[in-house]
């Protein structure tokens, strides 16, 4: 059987690109053949996809279109004058007013998507991402065929330890006898970078001195939210102490970043899944979590978390994970039971099997 994939963008390092290129390598070695269709792709993924209106050459009524819904788009569009059989892949949807002031392009991406949304309900089954993306396709009616976990490929991650990126990383930002407080992910409005940086502030001014924040990820389309944490950490009287390191994939070396890390702490106020989270768990970093959205699906009785965002509070809690044996310990052997939930062989295997129920196999 044909199972293809498309999506708006197709890019490296982030949660839905690298799933979409696992499920492709998942199906083409069940036998199926399997291509990605999309409107745009990061230069390094030259030749792993095909733009999206090219699917006219290979479009059929006994195919399967896996649709990744997550933002508006050309393709959602297409997809809905497809003869193929039509299965959304459900990501969630970021709530476009965090954007409007930084990125209002996407910000319209985003409505657009969320007002489409519930009118597809009828027209398409759908496969979920995560519980929390399930939760929500359930209220507005879809048929769930269940839930394609994301494979989080904890062996990738670790290998990359050993790559010249990860020599780069030690090197321009190894610990100098330093507590790390470590967040992964892109520097955007929803992600609370700034409620992050006003709780390290407390942590390094009344804690612990000799202290870092190391903020991994990109700011790209929300150059003027990234331009005023730089003002904020100026004006903290940080700089020097938070630093700025940019995207690192697990190919690059991002797993350097987790073996220097006292603790990863997320104040995200809007997650469909979290993917740092269970890499933080993979290398025994505790978490301390902002109980938002997908984080409490994620974590499950993992890690520590809370739901007021009393910065100072935040930081003590930080620093208590920090230099408490017990606690870290206890904390550490929670995450490890977690994981056995994420095993990537086991997500592999089920999110094959979902697909092909979704598809009749």
């Amino acid at each position: 059987m044909n199972i293809h994939q498309m999506l708006p963008t197709l890019t490296t390092g982030d949660a839905i690109g690298n799933q979409v290129l696992e499920i492709r390598d998942l199906l083409r070695v069940a036998g199926h053949s399997s291509d990605i269709y999309a409107e745009r792709w990061h230069p390094r993924l030259d030749g792993e996809c095909r733009r999206y209106d090219e699917y006219d050459k290979v479009s059929a009524s006994d195919n399967v279109l896996l649709l990744h819904y997550s933002i508006g788009g050309e393709s959602n569009t297409y997809a809905e004058e497809l003869p193929d059989k039509v299965v959304m892949v459900y990501h969630n949807i970021t709530p476009a007013g965090f954007f409007y002031k930084t990125n209002p392009i996407f910000a319209r991406q985003l409505r657009e998507a969320r007002d489409g949304l519930k009118a597809l309900a009828w027209r398409w089954p759908a496969i979920a991402a995560s519980e929390y993306n399930q939760v929500e396709l359930q209220r507005l009616g879809f048929k769930v065929v269940g839930v394609a976990p994301y494979i989080v490929a904890q062996d990738q991650l670790a290998a990359g330890e050993q790559s010249v990126g990860a020599a780069r990383a030690r090197s321009k930002y190894g610990k100098r006898g330093t507590r790390d407080w470590l967040y992964v992910g892109r520097l955007a409005p929803n992600k609370r970078i700034d409620d992050l940086i006003k709780a390290f502030y407390y942590y390094r001014t009344w804690i612990e001195p000799r202290s870092r924040l190391l903020l991994v990820g990109t700011g790209d389309g929300n150059e003027s939210y990234v331009d005023a944490l730089y003002r904020m950490v100026s004006a903290f009287g940080l700089d020097g102490t938070v630093a700025f390191c940019g995207h690192w994939t697990a190919e690059d070396g991002l797993a350097a970043f987790y073996r220097m890390a006292d603790v990863y702490v997320c104040m995200s106020e809007h997650e469909g899944f979290c993917i740092p989270l269970v890499e933080a768990m993979s290398f025994d970093v505790p978490v301390l979590a902002f109980a938002a959205t997908g984080v409490p699906y994620t974590l499950g009785n993992a890690g520590i978390l809370f739901d007021l965002k009393d910065h100072a509070a935040v930081a003590e809690m930080a620093h208590e994970m920090v230099i408490n044996p017990r606690l870290r310990a206890t904390i550490v052997a929670g995450q490890r039971a977690r994981l056995s939930v994420y095993d990537p062989a086991a997500a592999r295997q089920q999110t094959l099997a979902c697909i092909q129920a979704a598809a009749g196999v």
